[in-house]
């Protein structure tokens, strides 16, 4: 930008050339929204995990009452902490996914190289990994 020439005229002057700065800014808006949707995610999943870890062991509890006193239909109360566990991480592992490539996207558009691991990418691999530890110990 040169000395005399007023803001407004440099965003005139930059917009003749091609170089509008409003097109970087909306691309850099796009990805910030984007990385809060993808956090949300997983606050949501993690949410729906953990919660499927806990419904699976205070079931289990209060199934070993019943079975105590004969009044269990089954030996094992596992199935639906089960399928919200798995169910919320199997969704973990699609919408990381499925960021991973629009997050790619988002980069080739403003012609940079991203990082590899965004913190969005980073807190969604660990959610997976918190989910599967999870299944493994629910079918312990």
């Amino acid at each position: 930008m040169e000395k005399n020439q007023s803001p407004e005229s440099q965003v005139r002057a930059d917009a003749q050339s091609g170089t509008d700065p409003r097109s970087d800014l909306a691309k850099e808006r796009t990805e910030l929204a984007l990385e809060r949707t993808q956090l949300a995610w997983v606050r949501t999943l993690l949410s729906l995990i953990g919660g499927g870890f806990v419904l699976d062991k205070g079931m289990a509890e209060l199934h070993q009452a019943r079975l105590a006193s004969g009044e269990a239909w089954m030996k094992t109360a596992h199935g639906f902490g089960l399928v919200i566990t798995g169910g919320g991480t199997l969704l973990m592992i699609i919408v990381t996914i499925s960021y991973a490539m629009r997050s790619r996207e988002l980069a080739a558009m403003r012609g940079n190289k991203k990082m590899i691991f965004s913190p969005g990418l980073l807190v969604s691999v660990l959610t997976i990994l918190i989910g599967l530890v999870l299944l493994y110990l629910i079918t312990l």
